[in-house]
């Protein structure tokens, strides 16, 4: 059997994938790459990807794929996209701030601030300082590069045919699996985690949902909610939920020591990457 997997960075589709590949005997477990790379005869094979324009992995790359390659199973993952959006700015720097030590100092000092005081810096300013060209973004750059992404996310799901699963992040953190077990037609392995072989368990930061409510301002409704339209009432996301946090708290250890981490493994060993594409695992 061949699985095909696909979502956004950051929305869990490498747990997934070592979920669902623990399902099926003989199997193997391929994650990123060029789509097709890791083709060849394998008994069982689970392959996941993550859409990114900036890496040209466009949705046309991938409809093109599916169409050639004839997967047996195809899935969406879906995650709220605020807490998306929470994982990616705290993540910006997971392949180190080499050349760009200033934008992130200044990221960072940001974050910490937001820690001591959660309610003295709206989210959209943080995302300000994540920028891969100039920074910081202004707020209206920060809503557009969204709303842009999460449209054309919205027309994707929204052309899925009857032969796509689309399965929520936070059904995967309750483990809710049985109707995606339906479908695959065998047990998904809520246990299996990801190998610390592949590196990428290392990256994993609070294995929750909501967390934004602690990020958010009543502010950053007014800048997101409009970018987030589309897609959170395509997926079935509560559009008129942005309740935020009575009394927030954001947890060093999940943010910017977090962030500091991510940095510090990428330093320590520039060569972890190119090692898990070797071994086939990432």
């Amino acid at each position: 059997m061949k699985v095909f997997i696909l979502g956004r960075g950051k929305s869990g589709t490498t747990a997934l994938l070592f979920k669902i590949a623990a399902g099926l005997p003989d199997c193997r477990a391929f994650s990123g790459g060029h789509p097709g790379k890791y083709a060849g005869d394998f008994k069982n094979a689970v392959y996941k990807h993550t859409y990114s324009e900036r890496k040209g992995k466009t949705f046309d790359v991938y409809r093109q794929h599916v169409s050639d390659q004839q997967y047996d199973r195809m899935i969406w993952v879906a995650r709220d996209p605020r807490d998306v959006a929470v994982s990616r700015m705290l993540f910006r720097w997971h392949k180190g701030p080499k050349g760009h030590w200033k934008q992130y100092r200044n990221h960072l000092e940001m974050v910490q601030q937001k820690e001591r005081d959660p309610q003295s810096i709206p989210f959209h300013v943080l995302c300000r300082y994540i920028g891969h060209g100039h920074w910081p973004l202004t707020t209206d750059e920060v809503a557009e590069d969204e709303r842009l992404r999460y449209d054309q996310m919205s027309a994707f799901v929204k052309s899925l045919g009857a032969d796509w699963f689309l399965f929520k992040y936070e059904d995967m953190i309750r483990g809710n699996f049985e109707n995606l077990s339906d479908y695959l037609g065998f047990a998904v392995r809520d246990d299996a985690e990801v190998p610390a072989s592949t590196g990428k368990a290392k990256v994993a930061r609070k294995k929750a949902f909501g967390d934004w409510r602690n990020w958010f301002t009543p502010e950053d409704e007014e800048i997101f909610k409009p970018a987030y339209r589309s897609y959170m009432q395509a997926v079935g996301y509560d559009l008129d939920d942005w309740a935020v946090a009575s009394k927030p708290e954001i947890e060093p250890r999940f943010s910017s020591m977090y962030m500091k981490r991510l940095v510090r493994e990428n330093t320590k060993n520039p060569f972890r990457r190119m090692i898990g594409k070797l071994s086939g695992t990432m």
